[in-house]
């Protein structure tokens, strides 16, 4: 028999913890980003197709991120934790681009950090 884990876990090397064996349902991961860096080896999270995806983001600085091919915009902030929820039914590798840190526009030059969503 297995217990539940804890879902908030820290997703530090893009593995998927699931809350329970089979239960594909939710996926959360926490990321945090110092120093405008995702510190993660290797820089991806992995989710299967059809869960819902919650990230909980953190930043030493404020900014504006995107998540590609899902569209999702949403600005990160040192006085606090955003947190996005999303369904993650397209599959594929998805970038996450920073727009802008401490008050500068336009797309970052490289990625923060890649989504990869895994057919069911």
């Amino acid at each position: 028999m297995r217990h539940w884990l804890t879902i908030s876990l820290v997703m530090v090397f893009g593995i998927n913890i699931n809350a329970q064996e089979g239960a594909s349902d939710i996926q959360h991961f926490d990321i945090k980003i110092k120093q405008r860096t995702v510190h993660l080896d290797p820089n991806v999270i992995r989710a299967t197709q059809g869960a819902q995806v919650t990230i909980t983001w953190t930043s030493d600085e404020a900014g504006s991120l995107h998540l590609h091919g899902y569209d999702i915009e949403f600005d990160v902030d040192p006085q606090r934790a955003e947190t996005i929820t999303f369904l993650a039914n397209a599959t594929g590798r998805f970038p996450v681009t920073s727009h802008g840190f401490g008050g500068e526009g336009g797309h970052g030059h490289k990625a923060l950090l890649y989504l990869e969503v895994y057919p069911d």
